[in-house]
């Protein structure tokens, strides 16, 4: 796989769209924290955490697994204008540059919904399971929501 083709931004090869019955607070909230529970195959640390302006920040994720020798890593950028955003994009470095992969974005809606719409721009071959990163990835977003609602019980 050559990975100095361009990446079309605009044309991504898959799309997954997910609505969140809960406020984008919240749905933020579990974003941060769904690392938290991770299984021990895997190791996440967060580092490179920036103030942008007043309403943004952004940090990276480095993702580390048994099971590949590989890192990822992630780009999170928070932004609390117009009802909240999340953008989280998967990234690899590469000589000049960085390789975008993958780019999720979490939508504070009115009332009581978040929208996630997450584009694909290079499957790496593995488009099924594509498909079960996105849904393990919902998964641990509302594992993480659940957790918290079950912390503010006791």
């Amino acid at each position: 796989m050559n990975l100095d083709l361009p990446i079309d931004e605009a044309h991504p090869v898959l799309q997954f769209q997910y609505n969140y019955p809960y406020n984008f607070t919240t749905i933020a909230q579990a974003f941060l924290q769904k690392y938290n529970y991770e299984p021990r195959t895997h190791l996440t640390t967060t580092s490179g955490v920036q103030q942008l302006d007043d309403d943004r920040f952004v940090f990276y994720r480095r993702s580390d697994t048994v099971f590949s020798d590989e890192l990822s890593y992630e780009r999170v950028i928070v932004d609390r204008r117009n009802g909240g955003a999340i953008t989280s994009e998967l990234i690899r470095p590469r000589p000049g540059g960085e390789r975008l992969f993958e780019r999720g974005v979490l939508q504070g809606q009115e009332g009581e919904s978040t929208i996630h719409n997450h584009f694909v721009f290079d499957h790496q071959g593995i488009k099924t399971w594509k498909v079960e990163f996105f849904k393990l990835g919902v998964e641990k977003v509302i594992k993480a929501v659940k957790f918290a609602q079950f912390d503010q019980q006791e």
